[in-house]
């Protein structure tokens, strides 16, 4: 049933123009609106709590999109649970995306503490291989500094705009990768 559970929400998070209805020994337990809002499926999905707390974040370049929610670094959890990717309208497990999405927190919420996202990348079709696992949960990325970037400029920017608070000293990897922003991405 919990398995259940979890794959009719990240459907309904994947496809949140699809009214999704769940009903568990005798009482609905998920209903979806289907209005195309993905707040909306964020919050009959996940939670009325997690859905006030993200930001809203939209990124593109020539071949690469990122959209989705973030949440405030004030809203951070102790675990990665609340951390949901998908590529190309599938859900995946990707390091490299976690890596980006953290990265870009670094230095602004407490350590041992996980942002939450719903964040969703479209890459050309040909850039990505799904069949690296049986389960085609995890992705293989044919340019993944470029991924990478994407989403961390994505997330970056979204954390930037809302005055998130940073520390004095930016981290060397932030250094050496502003250069690279102006050229690589822009704001949707």
């Amino acid at each position: 049933a919990t398995a259940i559970a979890g794959l009719v929400a990240h459907l309904a998070l994947s496809h949140p123009e699809v009214s999704f209805k769940l009903i568990k020994d005798g009482t609905q337990t998920l209903l979806t609106p289907g209005d195309g809002a993905l707040r909306s499926a964020i919050y009959a999905s996940l939670g009325r709590e997690f859905a006030l707390s993200l930001e809203e974040v939209k990124g593109a370049d020539s071949e690469l999109r990122v959209t989705g929610f973030i949440s405030s670094p004030l809203s951070a959890r102790g675990t990665r649970g609340m951390q949901t990717f998908f590529v190309n309208g599938r859900l995946v497990k990707s390091q490299l995306l976690t890596a980006a999405l953290e990265e870009a927190y670094a230095n602004r919420m407490m350590k041992g503490k996980f942002p939450g996202c719903v964040l969703s990348v479209t890459v050309p079709v040909t850039a990505v291989d799904v069949n690296v696992h049986p389960a085609k949960t995890q992705v293989k990325f044919a340019r993944e500094r470029e991924v990478f970037d994407a989403v961390y400029h994505t997330v970056l920017d979204c954390l930037d705009r809302d005055g998130a608070p940073q520390s004095a000293a930016p981290q060397a990897s932030q250094t050496l990768t502003a250069p690279a922003r102006q050229d690589f991405f822009k704001t949707m």
